[in-house]
């Protein structure tokens, strides 16, 4: 069977980057530019008459920012988008609101020797536009929704009686692709007292700390970037940086964070396996792990390690994945227990840890 040529829309302000990925994209056999766009509007009168499977998108263009062309389309024309853009360590944050709004992935544009800077990075464009070609996006992302609201949106009810949260219960959850989008989701599900949390999603080490930030602001948890020696406690979401690598050790009745160099052996940094690996090891049966949307097969052997040493395991399911190749290897290695809808993956982890979180709509008045 001949395989499926995916059509790109190239929306950039700069003549040269649109030439030049125009250029690239076509020399690839599994790729096409079906067309190019200065900025959003003349991206939007393209859409409405020809048919697209990727959109490259700048930020900073005329007539429409890219993010507010990123929020239009997630919400009336939902596609999968590649930023590429002048990412730098000051606006990392846009970096990563960019994937809170849904982008796929994001590819850093060089500031200095354009051309040499580009022909550098024409791999990693090309690997993402592919890997984005095959992502599932759905109308309306959750991170685009608005975050939750104050005091009376939600109840919080008693713990169950006998299942007391300990400080020796962890939850270890692995993300690539999609992963900001469903990390999200679930953070602003989560109880202030749930176990301490490992989060290890594949961003560059720019984009890391950022994120943990503006996972902080949405959710009743507190959430920051992991630092070496640091306790995993009650309450708190520990973000591995980028480009390190993170194992635990018990201290007490407690977990802590061990932060190492980057893995020479690994294709991932931060490694999704490694960390699990040790979370199997050192917490075992008082561990759950849990494997998001993303590309490849990151975690699925760490998750049936510690399924094997007694952790309860799940996966997300397909319907609700970016990409399903994460999960996927993880369910066919018989590494998770099931299956589970992003919706539902928080709820899943307070039936394990023993707290019951009744979330109310703010619009049922009570006695209804």
């Amino acid at each position: 069977m001949e395989k499926k040529t995916s059509r790109v829309l190239v929306v950039d302000d700069s003549a040269f980057i649109r030439q030049y990925l125009k250029d690239i994209i076509n020399q690839t056999a599994d790729l096409e530019v079906v067309g190019t766009a200065a900025d959003p509007l003349k991206a939007i009168h393209i859409l409405k008459k020809t048919e697209v499977d990727v959109i490259t998108l700048d930020v900073e263009m005329p007539n429409m920012d890219g993010l507010d062309f990123l929020r239009y389309l997630m919400k009336f024309h939902p596609l999968p988008v590649v930023m590429i853009s002048s990412w730098t360590q000051a606006n990392s944050d846009i970096a990563v609101q960019a994937l809170a709004l849904g982008a796929v992935d994001v590819v850093t544009k060089p500031t200095l020797g354009l051309l040499s800077g580009m022909e550098k990075i024409k791999e990693e464009i090309i690997e993402k536009i592919r890997t984005a070609a095959q992502a599932s996006i759905v109308r309306s992302s959750p991170l685009a929704a608005d975050p939750p609201a104050a005091s009376g949106s939600r109840t919080l009810t008693a713990k169950d009686d006998g299942l007391k949260i300990t400080t020796d219960k962890i939850v270890a959850i692995g993300a690539s692709t999609g992963g900001t989008v469903a990390l999200t989701e679930i953070c602003k599900q989560l109880h202030p007292d749930v176990p301490g949390l490992l989060i290890i999603q594949h961003l560059p080490a720019m984009f890391t700390s950022s994120f943990a930030n503006s996972l902080n602001q949405i959710a009743r948890i507190h959430v920051k970037e992991a630092k070496d020696g640091e306790l995993i406690t009650s309450g708190l979401a520990l973000i591995v940086p980028g480009d390190r690598s993170l194992t635990i050790q018990k201290s007490g009745a407690k977990y802590m964070a061990k932060l190492g160099p980057k893995l020479k052996d690994s294709i991932y940094n931060p490694s999704i396996d490694h960390t699990l690996f040790s979370v199997a090891q050192v917490a075992g049966v008082n561990a759950m792990g849990i494997i998001l949307t993303g590309m490849g097969d990151d975690g699925a052997a760490g998750l049936k390690a510690m399924r094997e040493k007694g952790a309860y395991t799940i996966c997300q399911d397909e319907k609700t994945s970016i990409i399903y190749g994460m999960p996927q290897k993880a369910w066919e290695k018989k590494a998770a227990v099931k299956q589970v809808p992003l919706s539902k993956i928080a709820e899943e982890i307070h039936r394990w840890a023993g707290i019951k979180y009744l979330i109310m709509n703010s619009h049922i008045k009570s006695g209804r």
